[in-house]
């Protein structure tokens, strides 16, 4: 079986439902728990905050999602996020079969609960992995929190599509069957170069193509007809997978 791994975006859906927090890999939960508490006692003091999590004075009134992590409202995290890689993914809605398919393979990595289902219940939070909250080293603490959890993937093929900052928040050990996925675009003369502005929007086609194929994904040969349907080509280059657009 093949495991998709995410980054998170940083616009997120408001609202939701009052809800307690149950997520996946509750090993991660007490870690979950000191970050979550350390984020909200920031959060009181906007000078402070507002230099930690990079907020513009524009963008202070996005601290109270923080303080109402005390009593989160949540929502699917698949719904919660938003932005040019989950448009992609949700584009008209995922269908049962898809979401379906999503709830087994689909994990994204998140700053504040660390690797999370596509479908697990969250709130609504400000906190990126290049925040920097006081005496907290999150690469160093979630790199650590995370060790125990990859034995669960021992058996499957991850195809790592989260961004360079959200994969060091969880490094994936060398014993997993892993894959890095690269969005690279190809110009007339046949040129690659990596993309900015389509990296998002090629990587949110390509999965939501993987969810919607009837064919068993195993291995990264089997990524290349997936992509194809969606207009990109796949090359393999060791354990890196070139996912090439023309745009």
């Amino acid at each position: 079986m093949m495991i998709f791994l995410l980054p998170p975006s940083e616009s997120k859906q408001p609202g939701g439902k009052s809800s307690k927090l149950e997520l996946s890999f509750p090993s991660l939960d007490k870690t979950r728990s000191s970050i979550r508490k350390a984020l909200i006692e920031l959060s009181q003091n906007p000078k402070a905050a507002a230099s930690a999590l990079k907020l513009g004075p524009k963008q202070l009134g996005e601290l109270q999602v923080n303080l109402d992590l005390a009593k989160p409202k949540t929502m699917p995290a698949i719904e919660r996020y938003t932005g040019v890689l989950y448009d992609a993914l949700k584009l008209n809605g995922l269908s049962s079969a898809q979401q379906k398919k999503a709830m087994q393979s689909v994990f994204i990595q998140s700053s504040l609960f660390g690797l999370i289902g596509a479908f697990d219940q969250i709130p609504n939070y400000r906190l990126s992995a290049g925040s920097k909250l006081p005496g907290v080293n999150l690469r160093a603490l979630w790199a650590t929190a995370h060790e125990d959890l990859w034995s669960q993937f021992r058996n499957h093929t991850v195809i790592d599509l989260r961004s360079k900052a959200y994969a060091q928040l969880a490094p994936i050990p060398a014993w997993i069957n892993s894959f890095e996925v690269e969005v690279v675009a190809e110009d007339a003369k046949g040129i690659w170069k990596a993309l900015n502005h389509f990296n998002k929007q090629a990587k949110g086609s390509f999965i939501r193509s993987c969810l919607s194929t009837g064919s068993k994904l195993n291995k990264p040969e089997d990524l290349k007809a997936v992509a194809s349907r969606v207009g990109l080509k796949l090359e393999q280059q060791g354990k890196a997978l070139l996912l090439i657009t023309n745009s």
